[in-house]
């Protein structure tokens, strides 16, 4: 690799509006290689706005180009996995938006793929990349209020219609809420517990007709130890002014005007976070100082050290294939109305 990682952004929707800055953040150590999409009239407008001078609507093509080292696959849900393999074949590391995959069989191809090349494989679980989530796993880590043994977390928020097409087809989307919401929650709640929970039990419904999957769900985890993590989640709390697209402020929600909290209960103590910004151990507010101007831009430095040092990255694909298990578990409880019990075995 030369001394700047040459990075190539696959899809220009609306979710590349978060990483292109971050990127252009980073621009000391990350070169925008090469920016990939189908539609070529939005290619070219998001390359003259970004300074991209290389452009491909053929993903096969900029896979050939060899001065890329690395992609960043923005891509509906169902291509990950596809897209992913295919890039790890042909010399790339990847980092790939979340969820990881539409479930274990295919996150599990990734991350042997990643190992049998010998790439990086990264999850942009971005939630993580804020100074008061870093500084809640650290006093979890260091025992601050003993041992966790409940984590609760709520979210409720409103959503009137997807904010893309594809949101609304469950088989390329994989459910709604829980890919789109939960799965940052678990992706926290397998991180702070690291490990496995022992049985899944939850319960989804969909009451909009605007998409197919889920927006209202309940799960519960219960992890060894007679530890345990529950969940709420609901995008028909309440009613927010929206646009025409029916969006708030011509965008998706954001937790800044819903309920976002999470409660760790421990031993000895309680942590308190609420939504990313703000977090309190004990009732006792803690001041965090974010170390970059995004937590996408956190995310992508990650990636691009990782790279650099030849180690296994925050949010791996070995790690957060364990979220995809759980929410194939979560999925399998829906559906059936029965508790589901793990095989941690599958996780190694």
């Amino acid at each position: 690799m030369t001394e700047k990682l040459r990075l190539c952004v696959v899809g220009a929707g609306r979710v590349a509006e978060s990483h292109l800055p971050a990127i252009q953040a980073l621009a000391e150590r990350i070169e925008l290689a090469a920016l990939v999409a189908r539609d070529e009239r939005r290619l070219l407008e998001k390359a003259a706005r970004w300074h991209v001078s290389q452009t491909y609507t053929s993903y096969e093509q900029a896979l050939q180009d060899e001065r890329i080292d690395a992609v960043l696959l923005l891509l509906p849900h169902d291509l990950h996995a596809d897209y992913t393999i295919r890039a790890l074949r042909a010399g790339k590391h990847v980092l790939v938006e979340k969820p990881m995959a539409m479930n274990d069989a295919e996150a599990a191809r990734m991350t042997e793929e990643a190992e049998r090349n010998g790439k990086v494989l990264m999850i942009g679980q971005s939630r993580r990349f804020f100074a008061p989530v870093m500084e809640s796993i650290r006093q979890i880590r260091a025992k601050t209020i003993g041992e966790v043994i409940n984590i609760n977390a709520l979210l409720l928020a409103h959503m009137d219609k997807p904010a893309v097409e594809w949101w609304k087809d469950k088989s390329r989307i994989g459910g709604f809420i829980i890919p789109l919401w939960g799965s940052h929650i678990l992706d926290y709640i397998l991180w702070a517990y690291d490990e496995l929970p022992e049985t899944v039990y939850a319960q989804g419904l969909s009451n909009n007709p605007n998409w197919d999957g889920e927006d209202e769900a309940a799960i519960s985890l219960r992890f060894s130890g007679g530890r345990m993590a529950n969940l709420l989640l609901s995008f028909n709390a309440g009613c927010r002014p929206t646009d025409e697209g029916g969006l708030t402020a011509n965008r998706i929600w954001s937790t800044r005007n819903s309920i976002y909290e999470r409660y760790i209960i421990g031993t000895n103590g309680l942590i308190h976070l609420r939504d990313e910004q703000e977090l309190f151990v004990n009732n006792v507010k803690i001041d965090t100082e974010e170390e970059h101007v995004s937590n996408f831009a956190w995310q992508i430095k990650e990636f691009a050290d990782a790279i650099r040092e030849r180690r296994e990255p925050l949010a791996s694909g070995r790690e957060v294939r364990r979220v995809v298990q759980v929410i194939d578990a979560v999925f399998a409880s829906m559906n059936e109305n029965r508790l589901i019990r793990l095989n941690k075995e599958a996780a190694h």
